[in-house]
């Protein structure tokens, strides 16, 4: 009974064509499953749940009008912030202590509600905030690395 086997095994393993549609097929399905995973995960996976988003920012921000805008923002857990700015080279300084609301916006960028007179939306990176223009859209050039206030 055993032989049989043996033969029945050895005759089916050269009919190759078969299980190889069969086994092509069988790949097929599993790589688009895998994908459909992989891009569930993907669209599931941003800053907002997967940084350590919240803490202070700290850098110097281009200015029209001065040398820099020293700048400090507070990212809080309860989605609130607050805001210090320092205009080198004029008088005065804006402070804030008190915690406005930001909105998270895809889970990757935040708008700082509350800024009106500026920009007010930022990339949210790996120990980083960056500053996007009035659009929402990434500052291109040899100046973007100005735009960038790191985690301290």
């Amino acid at each position: 009974m055993f032989v049989v086997f043996l033969l029945s095994a050895c005759n089916n393993a050269g009919d190759k064509s078969t299980a190889t549609s069969t086994d092509t097929a069988a790949a097929m399905k599993l790589m688009t499953d895998t994908n459909a995973i992989t891009t569930a995960i993907d669209s599931t996976h941003n800053a907002q749940n997967s940084l350590d988003w919240n803490g202070t920012y700290k850098g110097v921000l281009p200015c029209a009008d001065c040398a820099g805008i020293e700048t400090e923002i507070t990212l809080y857990k309860d989605q609130t912030y607050t805001i210090k700015r320092k205009y080198q080279g004029k008088k005065g300084s804006v402070f804030s202590d008190r915690k406005v609301p930001f909105t998270w916006i895809d889970g990757s960028m935040i708008r700082l509600d509350g800024e009106i007179d500026g920009p007010s939306m930022y990339l949210v990176g790996e120990n980083k905030i960056t500053q996007l223009d009035m659009s929402g859209k990434l500052i291109k050039g040899s100046s973007k690395e100005k735009y960038v206030l790191k985690k301290q």
